[in-house]
């Protein structure tokens, strides 16, 4: 049985050896040269053929290799996106850092540093700011809130233990007790203006008040100090007919990008 088996094998091996004798004697030169003269017009197109399986295997696989690449340049170029995001977030937070710790310093205030977790819009056009301190870090109801810059930007309306609500000094029934800085430091209350501006209202007609008048806190009734900046005078509307005159005052601090506050302790 084993014989019979390895029968096919034995066969191969004679005929091969056979005919590789028979090459070297040169016996099959005549049955070679008449092949070859058979298939060589045919041999430049396989070489072409063959050319052109390489090219494509070769090029197939630097396209491979050149897509592999690409999708681990693109993951490091999202990976250093969010590296520089994060960067630039630092670093801005750092700078407002400073510039609150230098206005605190200059003007001898005790506050709270605070950092604003979200901001909610009431139906009725108030913007309110949620922080991240309350009760346990000594603030209550009615303190004013400053901006890096000491532009005062709303003041606390709830408190909790460790969360606080603020409203904006542009949102309505937000109110500040104020003072224009003209020859007669005019006196009034601010009033949110839909959510845009600030208005100045039952302003005297006697008073003088110019575009351009710097108002800031006047410091009377309320747990605010006086002389932070609110905003400037933008308009005036006094028709002589009227008691009273108004101005539309413009906030100068940039009430959409708010993220570090300091809560003003008097």
């Amino acid at each position: 049985m084993k014989i019979r088996r390895n029968k096919p094998i034995i066969i191969f091996l004679i005929v091969s050896g056979s005919l590789i004798l028979l090459h070297f004697v040169g016996i099959l030169r005549p049955i070679e040269n008449f092949l070859l003269f058979l298939i060589k017009p045919s041999l430049p197109g396989l070489y072409r053929s063959a050319s052109n399986v390489n090219q494509i295997y070769n090029d197939n696989k630097n396209s491979e290799d050149l897509n592999v690449k690409v999708e681990e340049l693109s993951k490091e170029i999202a990976r250093l996106s969010v590296f520089d995001s994060r960067c630039s977030e630092i670093a801005e937070e750092n700078r407002k850092l400073r510039e609150t710790l230098n206005f605190l310093d200059t003007n001898d205030f005790e506050a709270v540093a605070v950092g604003v977790i979200s901001r909610e819009t009431t139906i009725e056009d108030n913007s309110v700011l949620i922080i991240n301190q309350g009760s346990r870090s000594g603030i209550y109801s009615g303190l004013g809130v400053v901006n890096e810059e000491g532009i005062i930007i709303g003041k606390v309306v709830e408190v909790k233990d460790s969360i606080s609500k603020i409203c904006l000094t542009t949102s309505p029934n937000c109110q500040l007790a104020a003072s224009i800085q003209n020859q007669n430091k005019t006196q009034g209350i601010t009033d949110g203006d839909l959510g845009l501006t600030i208005k100045m209202n039952y302003i005297p007609q006697l008073e003088e008040i110019n575009i351009g008048d710097t108002v800031i806190t006047s410091g009377l009734g309320d747990n605010i100090p006086r002389g932070l900046v609110i905003g400037k005078v933008m308009q005036i509307q006094n028709d002589s007919n009227d008691v009273w005159q108004s101005a539309t005052i413009e906030p100068l601090a940039n009430l959409n990008n708010l993220t570090v506050l300091s809560v003003i302790i008097p």
